[in-house]
């Protein structure tokens, strides 16, 4: 556990270094100029998505997800009511609100957005734990678990010569 989080608090260190031409990557990502006007509200954004990553463990997560995907035993179930709690404890760049006062994404289902993990949100009971996510909840046991592939056993035949001695000697 020691060594994902260290994994976190290092990218998140070395990504840190970039935070100045974040608008510009955001701006790309999302095709969306605002990133560049605003340059120093996105910077500031930038750094508290940072925080958000180091705080909701996103590349330790990420990790362990694609080590354990195939273990998970349970099916999740429900419909995103806009909180924007897994948006990194709303803290993620691309976050936006709508006037009713409802999350929004700003890169929702781009190619760039399924790469992420928003694209597989929520993956397991954990993800709804961490966010304390108010409309997904996990069943423990509806998914089918890979298992191991057995080969059956299949009783052999026996050679008839075989079997006529066996017959002779009773």
């Amino acid at each position: 556990m020691k060594a994902a989080v260290a994994l976190d608090w290092l990218m998140a260190g070395f990504m840190g270094l970039f935070v100045p031409v974040g608008p510009f990557v955001a701006t790309a990502i999302s095709r969306d100029p605002a990133y560049l006007r605003d340059y120093r509200h996105t910077v500031l954004k930038g750094a508290r998505h940072l925080r958000g990553q180091v705080r909701s463990r996103a590349f330790s997560r990420y990790v362990l997800y694609q080590r354990n995907r195939l273990f998970r035993r349970e099916a999740v179930v429900g419909e995103c009511t806009h909180c924007g709690n897994c948006c990194m404890h709303r803290s993620c760049i691309f976050l936006d609100w709508s006037a009713e006062g409802e999350s929004r994404c700003r890169i929702y289902n781009t190619a760039f957005w399924k790469k992420l993990a928003c694209g597989r949100y929520p993956e397991s009971g954990m993800d709804i734990a961490l966010y304390q996510c108010p409309s997904f909840t996990a069943v423990p046991g509806m998914e089918q678990v890979p298992r191991r592939r057995v080969i059956p056993l299949v009783p052999v035949p026996t050679p008839p010569t075989e079997a006529l001695q066996r017959q002779s000697m009773q």
